[in-house]
């Protein structure tokens, strides 16, 4: 008599008093598993919406603790780096909030009114650009080459000038009343005195405890599946973790890079060297966020120095500086900073933080990387059990005889 234990009871199912012909496994898996796969669906949708709805009404309390865990973590193995060399631990947790509290003042006070004014100037004059490339840059380029551009771009460039002239102010304004609105819609999270004082207090908490957190938490997982869970926590770890801080590395020496040679370029070029440095850490600093810190400073960059024309060797020096800064990106500083380690591809990057900030704002931003990371990690794992698996194989029979 065969009979098999199934995952929805413990009952002992005889195949002769089912009435179907079918064997137990064959009965699961061709009918009773469907119910029981959508009921589990069913209440692990109702969790993610339960969750969903818990971070949306305590958001305020939520980012400054995620922000102050998320610095932790990332400085935690520095920290345990002085500590083993002989500073105490207090010493240098101090030591680099101090250094974070001075860096964000000097942005506050330096680099965000720079960065502001520039854009702001960009955006006035860029009805004057359009008028240069129309009137200026064409007739050049046709003149120099002996080709003539095609009919329907110089109509394009004659009939809709004048409306992008006057659309681009009205667009710069739209977008700074939707930064404005944008930045009211947060600013109870960011920019509340509570907060930035809360998020400095709970990092040096958190830092101070940090191994302490760590190990009370293994202590809590079922002993059955620590070791695999652990295993799986290190890969975890090393597509996020060490990922992000050769990231963040790789980000501050590219700041520096940028800063020094756009410094320079726009020093001897009149636009004043603090422009320069204050656009090359913006970024240098945004290319944690893959291709967003190229694409802006390289737009700035060129826009400044097409609208303050003085020949062209300040374009050929910024696009130098591009060009040079990444090609030492890719082939030097960010093979030796990250090397071998497994992370996330920069359009996963690109996606999942857009996701995260639509379904849940400024935490749905923090918390997107991690759970990439998590689902990178657990994607073998899925794969290796739906390719093992009778529906994938259709072979039951060999499943059945492995159970009994």
């Amino acid at each position: 008599m065969n009979e098999e234990r199934h995952p929805v009871g413990d009952a002992h199912i005889d195949a002769r008093t089912l009435g179907s012909g079918l064997r137990p496994t064959q009965l699961w898996h061709y009918y009773r598993r469907y119910p029981f796969i959508l009921s589990r669906l069913v209440l692990f949708i109702g969790v993610l919406a339960v969750i969903y709805v818990v971070l949306k009404s305590i958001e305020s309390v939520v980012f400054p603790l995620l922000v102050s865990l998320f610095i932790a973590y990332l400085l935690d193995p520095v920290i345990d780096w002085f500590e083993a060399h002989g500073v105490r631990r207090t010493a240098a947790i101090g030591l680099f909030l101090g250094l974070g509290l001075w860096g964000v003042v000097g942005f506050l006070l330096i680099l965000y009114p720079t960065i502001s004014n520039e854009i702001a100037s960009v955006s006035d004059k860029l009805p004057k650009l359009i008028g240069m490339i129309q009137h200026d840059a064409i007739p050049w380029f046709e003149a120099k080459t002996g080709y003539e551009l095609p009919a329907n771009f110089s109509t394009i460039m004659s009939e809709h000038s004048e409306t992008l002239k006057k659309q681009v102010p009205i667009l710069a304004k739209g977008a700074s009343s939707w930064l404005i609105s944008l930045w009211s819609k947060t600013g109870a999270i960011v920019t509340s005195a509570l907060n930035l004082v809360m998020i400095p207090v709970f990092t040096f908490y958190f830092l101070r405890d940090f191994d302490k957190m760590r190990l009370a938490t293994v202590d809590y997982i079922p002993r059955p599946h620590r070791d695999f869970i652990l295993t799986r926590v290190e890969k975890m770890d090393a597509v996020v973790g060490a990922w992000f801080r050769g990231q963040i590395e790789v980000a501050a020496i590219l700041a520096v890079l940028y800063a020094i040679g756009l410094g320079t370029v726009f020093g001897l070029m009149g636009v004043g060297v603090t422009a320069g440095i204050s656009i090359g850490v913006l970024t240098g600093l945004l290319n944690i966020v893959p291709y967003l810190g190229f694409a802006i400073g390289f737009v700035l960059s060129v826009a400044m120095v097409l609208l303050e024309w003085t020949g062209w060797m300040p374009l050929i020096a910024v696009l130098a500086v591009f060009i040079g800064v990444q090609a030492l990106e890719g082939y030097v500083i960010t093979p030796r900073v990250v090397g071998e380690k497994v992370g996330l591809s920069p359009v996963v990057v690109i996606i999942v933080l857009l996701l995260g900030g639509e379904i849940l704002g400024l935490v749905g931003v923090l918390l997107a990387i991690p759970i990439a990371g998590v689902l990178r990690v657990l994607l073998p794992d899925f794969l290796e059990l739906y390719t093992s698996s009778p529906f994938y194989t259709g072979d039951l029979d060999t499943m059945e005889d492995a159970e009994e």
